[in-house]
Protein backbone atom coordinates (compact mmCIF):
# COMPACT_ATOMS: atom_id res chain seq x y z
CA UNK A 1 0.00 0.00 0.00
CA UNK A 2 1.36 3.48 -0.94
CA UNK A 3 1.89 6.10 1.99
CA UNK A 4 1.11 9.55 1.67
CA UNK A 5 4.26 11.00 1.50
CA UNK A 6 4.62 9.11 -2.02
CA UNK A 7 1.17 10.74 -3.11
CA UNK A 8 2.28 13.95 -2.20
CA UNK A 9 5.31 12.91 -4.32
CA UNK A 10 3.58 11.59 -7.12
CA UNK A 11 1.30 15.38 -7.78
CA UNK A 12 4.74 16.49 -9.37
CA UNK A 13 4.58 13.33 -11.48
CA UNK A 14 4.79 14.67 -15.55
CA UNK A 15 1.36 11.86 -16.14
CA UNK A 16 -1.43 13.61 -15.68
CA UNK A 17 -3.65 10.51 -14.78
CA UNK A 18 -0.56 9.73 -12.33
CA UNK A 19 -1.10 12.89 -10.84
CA UNK A 20 -5.85 13.00 -10.77
CA UNK A 21 -5.10 9.92 -8.82
CA UNK A 22 -2.42 11.38 -6.57
CA UNK A 23 -4.78 13.93 -5.50
CA UNK A 24 -7.70 11.14 -5.73
CA UNK A 25 -5.29 8.87 -2.71
CA UNK A 26 -5.04 11.95 -0.75
CA UNK A 27 -8.57 12.46 -0.27
CA UNK A 28 -9.68 9.07 0.67
CA UNK A 29 -6.94 9.12 3.48
CA UNK A 30 -8.24 12.14 5.01
CA UNK A 31 -5.15 13.42 5.87
CA UNK A 32 -4.33 16.82 6.93
CA UNK A 33 -0.92 16.72 6.18
CA UNK A 34 -1.66 16.72 2.31
CA UNK A 35 -3.56 19.98 2.07
CA UNK A 36 0.05 21.90 2.12
CA UNK A 37 1.08 19.78 -1.10
CA UNK A 38 -2.55 20.07 -2.50
CA UNK A 39 -2.57 23.45 -2.51
CA UNK A 40 1.44 23.88 -4.12
CA UNK A 41 0.16 21.58 -6.80
CA UNK A 42 -3.18 23.38 -7.56
CA UNK A 43 -0.83 27.03 -8.11
CA UNK A 44 0.64 25.40 -10.74
CA UNK A 45 -1.24 22.72 -12.04
CA UNK A 46 -2.47 23.17 -15.97
CA UNK A 47 -4.93 19.97 -15.81
CA UNK A 48 -8.37 21.16 -15.40
CA UNK A 49 -9.03 17.08 -14.49
CA UNK A 50 -5.89 17.33 -11.84
CA UNK A 51 -7.81 20.65 -10.54
CA UNK A 52 -10.93 19.42 -10.05
CA UNK A 53 -9.32 16.03 -8.43
CA UNK A 54 -7.31 17.96 -5.64
CA UNK A 55 -10.69 20.31 -4.50
CA UNK A 56 -12.33 17.07 -3.77
CA UNK A 57 -9.67 15.73 -2.17
CA UNK A 58 -10.29 19.18 0.21
CA UNK A 59 -13.67 18.78 0.56
CA UNK A 60 -13.16 14.78 1.33
CA UNK A 61 -10.38 16.08 3.99
CA UNK A 62 -12.08 16.60 7.10
CA UNK A 63 -9.65 19.22 8.61
CA UNK A 64 -9.31 22.96 9.70
CA UNK A 65 -6.27 23.09 7.18
CA UNK A 66 -8.82 22.02 4.21
CA UNK A 67 -11.01 24.88 5.33
CA UNK A 68 -7.90 27.85 5.90
CA UNK A 69 -6.50 26.57 2.69
CA UNK A 70 -10.03 27.12 0.14
CA UNK A 71 -10.48 30.17 2.32
CA UNK A 72 -6.73 31.58 1.34
CA UNK A 73 -8.06 30.63 -2.23
CA UNK A 74 -10.54 32.52 -2.44
CA UNK A 75 -8.65 35.79 -3.25
CA UNK A 76 -6.88 33.85 -5.98
CA UNK A 77 -6.53 35.22 -9.85
CA UNK A 78 -7.85 32.16 -11.75
CA UNK A 79 -12.27 33.11 -11.10
CA UNK A 80 -12.29 28.81 -11.73
CA UNK A 81 -10.20 28.33 -8.65
CA UNK A 82 -12.33 31.41 -6.68
CA UNK A 83 -15.43 29.81 -7.79
CA UNK A 84 -14.23 25.90 -6.80
CA UNK A 85 -12.67 27.01 -3.28
CA UNK A 86 -16.20 28.40 -2.83
CA UNK A 87 -18.18 25.24 -3.27
CA UNK A 88 -15.62 23.82 -1.15
CA UNK A 89 -16.47 26.14 1.39
CA UNK A 90 -20.20 25.65 1.12
CA UNK A 91 -19.76 21.80 1.74
CA UNK A 92 -17.87 22.27 4.69
CA UNK A 93 -21.29 23.61 6.24
CA UNK A 94 -21.12 25.31 9.82
CA UNK A 95 -17.38 23.56 9.55
CA UNK A 96 -16.70 26.70 7.50
CA UNK A 97 -18.49 29.39 9.44
CA UNK A 98 -15.76 30.76 11.95
CA UNK A 99 -13.49 31.41 9.59
CA UNK A 100 -15.91 33.32 7.47
CA UNK A 101 -17.06 35.44 10.06
CA UNK A 102 -13.00 36.42 10.18
CA UNK A 103 -13.16 37.47 6.27
CA UNK A 104 -16.45 39.20 5.91
CA UNK A 105 -14.36 41.41 8.29
CA UNK A 106 -11.44 41.56 5.49
CA UNK A 107 -10.86 44.96 4.11
CA UNK A 108 -11.02 43.44 0.42
CA UNK A 109 -14.67 43.95 -0.25
CA UNK A 110 -14.35 41.30 -3.09
CA UNK A 111 -13.64 38.98 -0.12
CA UNK A 112 -16.23 39.82 1.73
CA UNK A 113 -18.89 39.32 -1.12
CA UNK A 114 -17.41 35.73 -1.33
CA UNK A 115 -18.06 35.01 2.13
CA UNK A 116 -21.66 35.25 1.22
CA UNK A 117 -21.34 33.71 -1.82
CA UNK A 118 -20.22 30.53 0.01
CA UNK A 119 -23.69 31.03 1.72
CA UNK A 120 -26.12 31.64 -0.59
CA UNK A 121 -28.85 29.49 -0.85
CA UNK A 122 -27.59 27.62 2.67
CA UNK A 123 -29.17 27.48 5.65
CA UNK A 124 -26.32 27.51 8.00
CA UNK A 125 -26.14 27.21 11.58
CA UNK A 126 -24.19 30.53 13.53
CA UNK A 127 -24.32 32.64 10.29
CA UNK A 128 -26.12 35.44 12.26
CA UNK A 129 -23.16 37.38 12.94
CA UNK A 130 -21.86 37.15 9.53
CA UNK A 131 -24.84 38.77 7.96
CA UNK A 132 -24.98 41.12 10.64
CA UNK A 133 -21.93 42.49 9.79
CA UNK A 134 -22.73 42.00 6.18
CA UNK A 135 -25.80 44.57 6.14
CA UNK A 136 -24.04 47.22 7.70
CA UNK A 137 -20.62 46.64 5.12
CA UNK A 138 -20.15 50.19 3.58
CA UNK A 139 -19.93 48.42 0.13
CA UNK A 140 -23.29 48.08 -1.71
CA UNK A 141 -22.91 44.81 -3.46
CA UNK A 142 -21.61 43.36 -0.52
CA UNK A 143 -25.20 43.99 1.46
CA UNK A 144 -27.01 43.76 -1.65
CA UNK A 145 -25.70 40.01 -1.78
CA UNK A 146 -26.33 39.80 1.75
CA UNK A 147 -29.82 40.57 1.37
CA UNK A 148 -30.87 38.39 -1.66
CA UNK A 149 -29.52 35.14 0.20
CA UNK A 150 -31.84 36.69 3.10
CA UNK A 151 -34.52 36.46 0.53
CA UNK A 152 -33.85 33.20 -0.36
CA UNK A 153 -33.31 31.62 2.80
CA UNK A 154 -36.24 32.73 3.85
CA UNK A 155 -34.15 34.54 6.98
CA UNK A 156 -37.42 36.27 8.64
CA UNK A 157 -35.03 36.97 11.79
CA UNK A 158 -33.78 39.72 9.43
CA UNK A 159 -36.91 41.12 7.63
CA UNK A 160 -36.67 44.52 10.21
CA UNK A 161 -33.27 45.09 9.09
CA UNK A 162 -34.03 44.51 5.46
CA UNK A 163 -37.15 47.01 6.11
CA UNK A 164 -34.61 49.91 7.54
CA UNK A 165 -32.45 49.53 4.63
CA UNK A 166 -35.80 50.05 2.58
CA UNK A 167 -36.80 52.78 4.00
CA UNK A 168 -32.86 54.02 4.02
CA UNK A 169 -33.19 54.10 -0.24
CA UNK A 170 -29.11 54.78 -0.15
CA UNK A 171 -28.91 52.65 -3.18
CA UNK A 172 -31.41 51.76 -6.69
CA UNK A 173 -30.23 48.14 -6.74
CA UNK A 174 -30.23 47.72 -2.61
CA UNK A 175 -34.04 48.96 -2.77
CA UNK A 176 -35.08 46.16 -5.30
CA UNK A 177 -33.18 43.29 -3.43
CA UNK A 178 -35.00 44.28 -0.27
CA UNK A 179 -38.36 44.15 -2.38
CA UNK A 180 -37.52 40.78 -3.49
CA UNK A 181 -36.77 39.52 -0.12
CA UNK A 182 -39.98 41.06 1.24
CA UNK A 183 -41.63 39.64 -1.02
CA UNK A 184 -41.10 36.17 0.13
CA UNK A 185 -40.38 37.27 3.80
CA UNK A 186 -42.64 40.05 4.65
CA UNK A 187 -45.65 40.68 7.06
CA UNK A 188 -48.00 43.20 7.16
CA UNK A 189 -45.18 45.99 8.74
CA UNK A 190 -43.22 45.71 5.64
CA UNK A 191 -45.87 46.57 3.67
CA UNK A 192 -45.82 49.77 5.59
CA UNK A 193 -42.79 50.42 4.95
CA UNK A 194 -43.26 49.72 1.46
CA UNK A 195 -45.52 52.07 0.87
CA UNK A 196 -43.48 54.89 2.84
CA UNK A 197 -40.83 54.43 0.86
CA UNK A 198 -43.23 54.17 -2.53
CA UNK A 199 -46.16 55.84 -1.75
CA UNK A 200 -46.98 56.84 -5.86
CA UNK A 201 -47.26 53.79 -7.64
CA UNK A 202 -47.80 55.60 -11.01
CA UNK A 203 -44.97 57.65 -10.61
CA UNK A 204 -42.35 55.20 -10.24
CA UNK A 205 -39.60 54.03 -12.70
CA UNK A 206 -40.45 50.91 -14.40
CA UNK A 207 -37.26 49.08 -12.49
CA UNK A 208 -38.93 49.87 -8.93
CA UNK A 209 -42.32 49.55 -10.64
CA UNK A 210 -41.38 45.53 -11.49
CA UNK A 211 -40.07 44.90 -8.20
CA UNK A 212 -42.53 46.45 -6.07
CA UNK A 213 -45.83 44.70 -8.04
CA UNK A 214 -44.18 41.64 -7.23
CA UNK A 215 -44.13 42.24 -3.55
CA UNK A 216 -48.09 43.71 -3.47
CA UNK A 217 -48.17 41.00 -5.13
CA UNK A 218 -47.38 38.60 -2.04
CA UNK A 219 -47.96 41.15 0.81
CA UNK A 220 -50.58 43.77 -0.54
CA UNK A 221 -54.42 44.02 0.30
CA UNK A 222 -57.93 45.08 -1.43
CA UNK A 223 -56.86 48.70 -0.88
CA UNK A 224 -53.88 48.11 -3.04
CA UNK A 225 -55.47 46.55 -5.55
CA UNK A 226 -57.67 49.44 -6.87
CA UNK A 227 -54.26 51.27 -6.98
CA UNK A 228 -52.66 48.75 -8.94
CA UNK A 229 -55.68 48.12 -11.30
CA UNK A 230 -55.38 51.88 -11.55
CA UNK A 231 -51.84 51.29 -13.49
CA UNK A 232 -53.37 49.70 -16.63
CA UNK A 233 -54.21 52.60 -17.81
CA UNK A 234 -51.25 54.81 -17.66
CA UNK A 235 -48.23 52.60 -17.58
CA UNK A 236 -47.20 51.08 -20.98
CA UNK A 237 -47.67 47.16 -22.51
CA UNK A 238 -44.62 45.95 -21.22
CA UNK A 239 -45.69 46.57 -17.76
CA UNK A 240 -49.11 44.79 -17.98
CA UNK A 241 -47.64 41.00 -17.56
CA UNK A 242 -46.16 42.53 -13.93
CA UNK A 243 -49.39 44.03 -12.95
CA UNK A 244 -51.66 41.55 -13.83
CA UNK A 245 -49.81 39.31 -11.77
CA UNK A 246 -49.70 41.57 -8.62
CA UNK A 247 -53.73 42.00 -9.38
CA UNK A 248 -54.33 38.15 -9.64
CA UNK A 249 -52.21 37.31 -6.59
CA UNK A 250 -54.09 40.35 -4.63
CA UNK A 251 -57.37 38.96 -5.59
CA UNK A 252 -56.58 35.10 -4.73
CA UNK A 253 -56.10 36.39 -1.31
CA UNK A 254 -58.84 39.11 -0.91
CA UNK A 255 -61.43 37.42 -3.37
CA UNK A 256 -64.35 38.85 -1.73
CA UNK A 257 -63.10 42.59 -1.91
CA UNK A 258 -60.98 42.93 -5.05
CA UNK A 259 -61.44 42.91 -8.59
CA UNK A 260 -64.49 45.73 -8.56
CA UNK A 261 -66.29 47.23 -11.41
CA UNK A 262 -63.49 49.19 -12.47
CA UNK A 263 -61.37 47.06 -13.59
CA UNK A 264 -63.26 45.35 -15.72
CA UNK A 265 -63.51 47.04 -19.11
CA UNK A 266 -59.67 46.89 -18.70
CA UNK A 267 -59.64 43.46 -18.65
CA UNK A 268 -61.68 42.58 -21.31
CA UNK A 269 -60.03 45.31 -23.55
CA UNK A 270 -56.64 43.37 -22.66
CA UNK A 271 -57.85 40.12 -23.56
CA UNK A 272 -59.48 41.45 -27.22
CA UNK A 273 -57.37 43.62 -28.62
CA UNK A 274 -53.36 43.43 -29.58
CA UNK A 275 -51.55 43.22 -26.77
CA UNK A 276 -48.81 40.43 -26.53
CA UNK A 277 -50.42 36.98 -26.44
CA UNK A 278 -49.14 36.62 -22.38
CA UNK A 279 -51.31 39.81 -21.53
CA UNK A 280 -54.07 38.65 -23.47
CA UNK A 281 -53.70 35.39 -21.66
CA UNK A 282 -53.38 36.96 -18.01
CA UNK A 283 -56.34 39.14 -18.21
CA UNK A 284 -58.80 36.14 -19.37
CA UNK A 285 -57.28 34.19 -16.67
CA UNK A 286 -58.19 37.30 -14.20
CA UNK A 287 -61.75 37.54 -15.61
CA UNK A 288 -62.09 34.07 -14.43
CA UNK A 289 -62.13 35.16 -11.10
CA UNK A 290 -65.64 36.68 -11.60
CA UNK A 291 -67.17 34.31 -13.70
CA UNK A 292 -70.29 33.71 -11.82
CA UNK A 293 -71.27 37.11 -13.58
CA UNK A 294 -73.53 36.40 -16.59
CA UNK A 295 -71.65 39.29 -18.30
CA UNK A 296 -68.12 37.80 -17.64
CA UNK A 297 -69.02 34.26 -18.53
CA UNK A 298 -70.60 34.86 -21.90
CA UNK A 299 -67.39 36.99 -22.58
CA UNK A 300 -65.25 34.39 -21.77
CA UNK A 301 -67.25 31.63 -23.74
CA UNK A 302 -66.51 34.42 -26.56
CA UNK A 303 -63.22 33.84 -26.26
CA UNK A 304 -62.77 30.30 -26.85
CA UNK A 305 -63.63 31.44 -30.66
CA UNK A 306 -60.58 33.78 -30.33
CA UNK A 307 -57.88 33.45 -33.50
CA UNK A 308 -54.91 33.71 -30.13
CA UNK A 309 -54.42 30.47 -28.75
CA UNK A 310 -53.38 31.92 -25.72
CA UNK A 311 -56.81 33.85 -25.17
CA UNK A 312 -58.52 29.96 -25.87
CA UNK A 313 -56.04 28.67 -23.22
CA UNK A 314 -57.24 30.60 -20.48
CA UNK A 315 -60.66 31.05 -21.42
CA UNK A 316 -60.57 26.93 -21.23
CA UNK A 317 -58.73 27.15 -17.55
CA UNK A 318 -61.12 30.42 -16.55
CA UNK A 319 -64.35 28.30 -17.32
CA UNK A 320 -62.76 24.99 -15.68
CA UNK A 321 -63.02 26.34 -12.48
CA UNK A 322 -66.43 27.16 -12.81
CA UNK A 323 -69.26 25.70 -10.84
CA UNK A 324 -72.12 26.21 -13.89
CA UNK A 325 -73.92 22.91 -15.23
CA UNK A 326 -73.15 22.49 -18.77
CA UNK A 327 -69.23 23.61 -19.20
CA UNK A 328 -68.27 20.65 -20.06
CA UNK A 329 -70.85 20.20 -23.02
CA UNK A 330 -69.49 23.12 -23.90
CA UNK A 331 -66.10 22.85 -23.76
CA UNK A 332 -66.83 19.17 -25.55
CA UNK A 333 -68.55 21.03 -28.36
CA UNK A 334 -66.00 23.64 -29.18
CA UNK A 335 -63.98 20.84 -29.11
CA UNK A 336 -65.10 20.01 -32.45
CA UNK A 337 -63.83 22.37 -34.16
CA UNK A 338 -60.60 23.22 -32.75
CA UNK A 339 -57.53 22.53 -34.83
CA UNK A 340 -54.29 22.88 -32.63
CA UNK A 341 -53.58 20.42 -30.73
CA UNK A 342 -52.36 22.06 -27.26
CA UNK A 343 -55.78 23.65 -27.25
CA UNK A 344 -57.56 20.51 -28.01
CA UNK A 345 -56.30 18.76 -25.47
CA UNK A 346 -57.53 21.32 -23.33
CA UNK A 347 -60.93 20.96 -24.08
CA UNK A 348 -60.95 17.12 -23.88
CA UNK A 349 -58.90 16.77 -20.83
Amino acid sequence: MSSLQEYMEKLDCPDEAERTYAAEDIGYLNAPEGVPPLLERLGKEPSRAVRDAIFQALIRIDADAAIEGSIRLLGNDDPQIRNQAVEVLRLKGAASIPFLNSVIRDDDKDLRKLVLDVLSGVQTSGAEAIYETALSDPDPNVVITAVENLGRTQATQFRGRIEDLLLAGSHPMLDGACLEALAGIGNEQSLVAIRRRFPDLAALPDFFLVSCLKALGALGTDGDFEEVAALLAVRGPHLRPAILSALIAVHQRHPAKSLGEGVLPALQAMADDGDPPLCRYQAVRALGFLSTRDDIFSFLVSCLSSPERLVRLGAIESLRVTERPGVETLLASRALEETDEEVLQALTS
